[in-house]
């Protein structure tokens, strides 16, 4: 939810990247925000003075800067974690915290075997290799997931590691659009998160950016 009056400052770059699932979570519990795009010609000049500053700490996007206070919150984890404590989406019980905790981390594994494909060279020659490892990843998901039985990854309810999962999924299906069809729990959990109506409209919304990484083949 953009705001003029907003609760946080995400600072990232004008594509999804690791800050995707981090406007996720603050669009589907409508959470004001307002977007600090930075762009590449910028990008240097901030990159030196961010950590003197400390608004940029370890020269790395994105940051999340919290309206009113001190913090500039670096690395997309601590960020979606931050977040999550404060608006209810770290799970019922330490339980469930644990198993967002364990599933993020899943889907952020996923996630760098994406990255490794989509910036190699090669990447043309490693498409058959990149769609087996993610589908293998995912069945071993599929397993775990069908065997707990619950609508989203750690329980009744989303935390921030939904977020995280349903991003990795848009940006895997960019390169195979039906990487997870064996998969029914894969296929449901993406219905539901589609389906949820502050992510539906955001997804169909200008503040969507199309492209995960800025490689013209993403």
């Amino acid at each position: 939810m953009m705001s003029t009056t907003a609760e946080y400052v995400l600072t990232y770059f004008p594509i999804r990247g690791r800050a995707e699932h981090i406007r996720l979570l603050l669009e589907d519990c409508k959470i004001p925000y307002r977007q600090n795009l930075i762009a590449n010609e910028n990008w240097k000049q901030l990159k030196a003075r961010g950590p003197e500053t400390g608004e940029i700490p370890f020269a790395q996007l994105p940051v999340l800067h919290e309206a009113g206070t001190s913090l500039y919150l670096a690395q997309s984890g601590a960020i979606a974690r931050h977040l999550a404590r404060r608006h209810h989406k770290y799970g019922q019980n330490e339980l469930e915290a644990s198993l967002a905790d364990m599933l993020y981390d899943t889907a952020s594994d996923i996630r760098q075997v994406y990255r490794d494909f989509i910036f190699d060279e090669n990447w043309q020659a490693k498409r058959e290799s990149f769609v087996s490892n993610a589908s293998n990843r995912f069945a071993l998901l599929e397993k775990f997931m069908s065997s707990r039985n619950t609508p989203y990854l750690a329980g009744q309810d989303t935390t921030f590691a939904d977020y995280h999962l349903l991003e990795v999924i848009h940006i895997i299906q960019r390169v195979q659009s039906d990487i997870i069809r064996p998969y029914s729990w894969l296929q449901s959990f993406c219905q539901k998160m589609e389906s949820r109506p502050n992510i539906a409209e955001y997804l169909k919304s200008s503040r969507r950016f199309e492209k995960p990484v800025p490689l013209p083949h993403a």
